[in-house]
């Protein structure tokens, strides 16, 4: 084989044979690998000749890992606490800044959210003793923002956050006041919000792939449907999210200050077309038997040109986020996608309750119907605690595969009388 592809200052690449071209690895020092650092080696590109913008890419991604894992060799930056006075807005100031608090490990748009809740929280209570709230006291907070009941999703927001904010009190900073108040919030009931009632059908959803593709020319929303819906996936596990570039993360599209993360690449499908994502909530590993998935072999055949009996790996793209804009050739953000996929369901006439989001809801409840065991069900859709075991994680791919071919006959059987 031939030299290897040249890139510029892109410290700590290696090159690796990889098919009939290379592979470019991020590849981490020994030592501090040893300590710890992750990842310690990461995929960052495949294929024959890297294009500009690859390299582009794949430099940007090596400096800012590198950057990342020397930081880390240095101890990482130190982060101020602030002092804890026993008022919930210096509790709310800790829980922010203390490196131990689990805040610290939310993603960029969770933070964010939460941001936006305890930043209410100061403005209306921060002044507020901890030792002067009383479970009255919370449930008068508690109608107040749920304004009685109009809006429990809210009320419910805000509860949460409280119960979040107590348990780091009582755990990191040993407040006997915030051990009270945890107490007294796990002994008490707020009205919580309705679970959502409705689902998207199979029909309604080859539907939408058919009105995506043939009227409004979004192949990719199509493509987005049949991964979301066959493999009981959440929308961000399909098309990624944008953070900003200081996010921790290796990114396979960069656009400005953005990096893009957490969606379905090319490289997780492997020569079998066997999907490993690891989910965005649960940090857990899902198995997908992509030949099991008729929706998604029918995207490819009207990708590729070939029959999905006939459809091997390599007719499929080697890298890069499988779910793109037809107009930049990007990620799409969340809420262009979410307003593409609204037009064309209203195109072919789903109520505007039903949303992109209950595709997943969906496609659980047809695994139900076709006749899977709840538990075989929990396994494929990841409804389990984050702590199973490796045990687990094979039986997470077998139910998967199990939960499929049921949804697929059930789909295809005539209609009773």
């Amino acid at each position: 084989m031939s030299d290897h592809p040249k890139v510029d200052d892109a410290p700590g690449i290696i090159w690796r044979p990889h098919g009939r071209g290379w592979e470019a690895r991020w590849q981490c020092r020994t030592d501090l690998a040893a300590k710890g650092f992750k990842p310690k080696s990461t995929q960052l590109w495949a294929g024959i000749e890297p294009s500009a913008k690859d390299a582009a890419f794949i430099s940007d991604s090596c400096r800012r890992l590198q950057d990342e894992m020397l930081l880390f060799g240095r101890g990482g930056l130190p982060t101020p606490v602030s002092p804890f006075d026993g008022t919930l807005r210096s509790l709310i100031n800790c829980y922010q800044t203390d490196p131990d608090s689990p805040y610290q490990a939310n993603r960029f748009h969770t933070r964010k959210w939460r941001d936006s809740l305890l930043k209410r929280l100061v403005a209306a209570y921060g002044t507020e003793e901890l030792s002067e709230i009383k479970a009255r006291v919370l449930k008068a907070w508690h109608k107040d923002w749920s304004s009685d009941g109009a809006m429990s999703a809210t009320g419910s927001a805000f509860i949460g956050q409280l119960r979040a904010l107590f348990s780091f009190g009582a755990t990191m900073l040993e407040d006997p006041e915030c051990d009270r108040l945890c107490s007294a919030m796990h002994k008490m009931r707020f009205p919580g919000t309705k679970a959502r009632q409705v689902s998207i059908t199979a029909a309604q959803a080859n539907a939408i792939r058919a009105k995506a593709r043939e009227q409004f020319g979004w192949a990719s929303i199509a493509l987005g449907q049949a991964f979301q819906f066959e493999g009981t996936l959440r929308q961000k596990d399909v098309i990624g999210e944008w953070v900003p570039i200081s996010e921790p993360g290796v990114s396979a599209a960069i656009w400005g200050e953005q990096k893009w993360l957490r969606g379905i690449t090319w490289q997780e499908i492997d020569e079998n077309l066997i999907l490993k994502h690891v989910t965005s909530k649960k940090q857990k590993e899902v198995v997908i038997d992509l030949k099991l998935a008729p929706m998604v072999m029918e995207e490819f055949w009207l990708m590729t040109g070939i029959h999905p009996a006939l459809l091997t790996r390599d007719k499929l793209p080697a890298a890069g986020p499988v779910i793109t804009n037809e107009l930049n050739g990007l990620p799409w953000s969340h809420n262009e996608y979410r307003r593409k996929w609204r037009l064309v369901a209203n195109a072919v006439g789903i109520p505007k309750n039903i949303k992109n989001m209950d595709s997943r809801s969906g496609a659980i409840s047809e695994g139900i119907m076709a006749g899977a065991s709840l538990e075989m069900v929990r396994h494929a859709a990841t409804h389990s605690d984050i702590s199973q075991t490796a045990d687990y994680d094979r039986n997470q791919a077998k139910a998967t595969a199990e939960v499929m071919k049921l949804r697929v006959g059930s789909r295809n059987k005539p209609p009773t009388e």
